[in-house]
């Protein structure tokens, strides 16, 4: 396999998931496991000024370049929680037929529901064995800049600007800038690369909430409940069934925002609904805020005696406005994976990433492809050759900020 490849197929081995339900910082300590392999690769590579703080964000800069715009490349070493991620085994599906991949009887991998998968028929697809998330999102975007960072150290003759990294913990539960050191890191502009299909640069994410619900009911033994039991899981599915259903994940697409009901647990006495909402408007987004205040005061008019608590909290932003300011960032990386003879299009990633916050503290931040689909789930795949893909046109993108220069 290409070096690439090899390189995210080691960092894939190594779990990572982080944990919503925990305080801690980073939220699960095994993401450590990875920062420090990092750490020490970037030490032994020559980087400079490598530095993994106790928050778990690591540092480092690549000596060289010309004086000017600082570049940064950013990527999350966590794995999303949403799907296990524990013993990830990678498999090889080489001289890829085009049909449809079966990892096990409930596992299966169809070209039909990808986008852009069947480019790479007769190469080399990467999955999990089924058990499993991949890790794709984002230990591809790790070893395409850690390969990005041996490049530039080998080839120290080449024009390009001054390159710093960072790698992240939590992007997957939203906090992977909340202890980010914006002057440590000293880039003008950025990219994370965390995007999926090769012909897309993003310049776009949803505007981001949290809502989280806890609903305190009246718990009775059921044989003598009449007229005085309140059923809090009763209530949690009525606020549900309240929600468009056509304005859930499932049912969107493009640039529809959603309402997403991700969590539920609970017995009659007190209930739980973690949901969040998406838009890519801010209006959008007011309306979907406010759409929930009328759910709650629908509910506690429709469960007298009930408490119903709703929590909102902004997650991330659109950082669309900020990008368009300056057109530089989107502009070099599109001419940067169009000499890689691949059809790009500027686009709307559908969530987030690190670079959403990161551009409302000052780093304008554009996000750049892996080579894979399917994130979060045990489907989730990557290509060998998106990966390289990826990989050139990334150092594509630093070789015009050179030549701009």
């Amino acid at each position: 396999m290409n070096p690439v490849a090899e390189r995210f197929i080691r960092y894939a081995r190594v779990s990572t998931a982080s944990d919503p339900d925990s305080s801690k910082t980073p939220s699960s300590s095994r993401q450590f496991d990875l920062l420090r392999i990092l750490e020490t690769e970037l030490i032994d590579l020559g980087l400079t000024d490598v530095f993994l703080s106790e928050t778990g964000v690591l540092y480092a800069k690549v000596p060289g370049g010309i004086t000017g715009d600082v570049i940064g490349l950013i990527a999350h070493v966590d794995t999303s929680p949403d799907s296990p991620g524990e013993g990830v085994t990678p498999q090889l599906h080489r001289n890829w037929d085009g049909l449809p991949i079966l990892l096990r009887e409930d596992v299966v991998i169809d070209p039909a529901e990808c986008s852009d998968m069947i480019r790479y028929k007769g190469g080399t697809i990467i999955t999990s064995d089924g058990s499993t998330l991949l890790g794709a999102d984002d230990k591809a975007g790790v070893a395409i800049i850690i390969e990005t960072c041996k490049w530039l150290m080998e080839n120290s003759d080449i024009l390009r600007p001054e390159v710093v990294i960072a790698f992240t913990p939590d992007e997957e539960v939203g906090r992977g800038v909340e202890n980010f050191d914006v002057d440590r890191f000293g880039a003008d502009f950025a990219y994370t690369v965390d995007g999926s299909e090769v012909v897309e640069v993003s310049s776009e994410t949803f505007n981001a909430w949290s809502a989280n619900w806890k609903i305190t009911g009246r718990e009775v033994h059921p044989g003598s409940a009449a007229g005085s039991m309140i059923n809090a899981v009763r209530v949690a599915g009525e606020l549900i069934a309240l929600m468009r259903s056509e304005e859930m994940p499932e049912n969107s697409s493009g640039r529809d925002g959603f309402d997403y009901p991700l969590f539920v647990k609970g017995t009659a006495g007190f209930a739980e609904v973690k949901v969040i909402l998406r838009d890519f408007t801010t209006e959008g987004m007011v309306k979907r805020r406010r759409r929930m205040e009328a759910i709650r005061d629908c509910l506690t008019a429709l469960f007298p005696g009930s408490k119903i608590e709703l929590a909102m909290k902004e997650q991330y932003s659109n950082p669309g406005e900020i990008l368009m300011k300056d057109r530089r960032l989107v502009d070099y990386a599109l001419e940067g994976m169009k000499r890689c003879g691949v059809a790009v299009h500027e686009g709307s990633i559908r969530g987030g990433t690190d670079g959403s916050r990161l551009s409302f503290m000052g780093v304008p931040t554009a996000n750049l492809p892996t080579g894979g689909e399917l994130f979060h789930s045990r489907r989730e795949w990557v290509a060998e050759q998106g990966l390289s893909i990826a990989l050139e046109g990334l150092k594509n993108t630093l070789i015009i900020w050179g030549e701009k220069h």
